[in-house]
């Protein structure tokens, strides 16, 4: 279903800016008008997030000149080769319609679904479930120009998903890492685990319980880092029916979430969750949400209220309501 003229015109704006700045920040101001639509603010705060929203950001340059990659494969991961993608991702769905284009494209990114610590997956799910083409367009661009790949062990263990953070969670509290942002600090804890060969792989894998992990993780540690793993989840169940090879995109998505974890220095907290007797009513966490000036407060209340709506597990609806009123563990 077609989103609002608004969301689509304000969309449309935004689009001539180049999806990193600062150094290499990704802009949330996309992802944060679509939440918002999903989560039916009024068009007056669509209009306002804007508005409040485009300081720092980058124009991009016109595509006139600009020579198009030659395959999705071709540039991957080259920052210089936004525009280059932008290009062949406009042309490609013009000519092949969406379907096509991403049955034909996940498969080659899924092993970099890190890109942007998430920011590739996440704003291309919101582009999709915005219906909204332009947006898809950049999406695939940014996530196949930012496309980070681990090169890490296959091998598989009988171990569960917390075990095998609570046997590597040491490694990322022992790491020193150097000064950058959420990626450098995943590309240098991902060298780690590659050099010791470690073992990061369930025997048994489905979102279910990749899911649970990051919620609980999320809400334990109400870290930074492990709130994109919660709504790249979300993400991940918006772009999954795409994918034909399900095991292998949930693998590589595993993959990134333990390198995401690892990246915090955090030990991991595998303790139990003792959910209080609170009454679930999204109505006035979304509200405030719609209200609020923070780009990852209202991603996440949306992504929770999906998420909830999809599971059922009140845990979503803590962190949320957490999230919107500043609450303490």
């Amino acid at each position: 279903m077609d989103e609002s003229n608004t969301l689509n015109s304000l969309l449309e704006k935004v689009a001539v800016y180049h999806p990193l700045y600062g150094g290499g920040l990704a802009t949330h101001l996309p992802m944060v008008l679509i939440a918002l639509s999903k989560l039916k603010a009024p068009d007056e705060i669509l209009l306002k997030a804007f508005d409040n929203g485009l300081d720092e950001l980058e124009l991009t340059d016109n595509l006139d000149k600009v020579n198009v990659v030659e395959g999705v494969e071709s540039e991957l991961g080259n920052s210089g080769s936004y525009l280059s993608y932008l290009k062949y991702y406009q042309r490609e769905l013009a000519e092949n319609g969406v379907n096509t284009v991403l049955e034909k494209t996940l498969p080659s990114l899924i092993s970099g679904i890190a890109a942007s610590a998430f920011h590739g997956l996440i704003r291309l799910a919101y582009a999709v479930e915005a219906n909204n083409q332009s947006e898809m367009a950049i999406a695939l661009a940014f996530w196949s120009s930012e496309y980070q790949p681990f090169k890490l062990s296959d091998k598989t263990t009988e171990e569960s998903c917390e075990d095998i953070l609570a046997r590597l969670s040491k490694y990322g509290e022992n790491f020193r890492f150097s000064p950058g942002i959420i990626v450098d600090r995943m590309d240098e804890i991902a060298g780690l685990l590659q050099r010791l060969d470690s073992e990061i792989q369930p025997a048994f894998i489905d979102l279910s319980t990749i899911r649970q992990f990051a919620i609980k993780s999320y809400y334990l540690q109400d870290d930074f880092t492990l709130l994109h793993t919660v709504t790249g989840c979300h993400a991940f169940s918006i772009i999954l029916p795409f994918i034909d090879d399900v095991e292998c995109a949930l693998r590589s998505f595993w993959k990134a979430i333990v390198v995401a974890y690892l990246s915090t220095g955090l030990a991991y907290k595998g303790e139990k969750i003792i959910i209080p007797c609170k009454e679930v009513c999204f109505d006035l966490v979304r509200d405030n949400a719609c209200l609020s000036n923070d780009s990852h407060v209202i991603k996440l209340v949306y992504s929770c209220l999906r998420e909830y709506q999809l599971s059922g597990d009140s845990l979503y609806y803590l962190a949320a309501h957490r999230a919107v009123f500043h609450e303490h563990k």
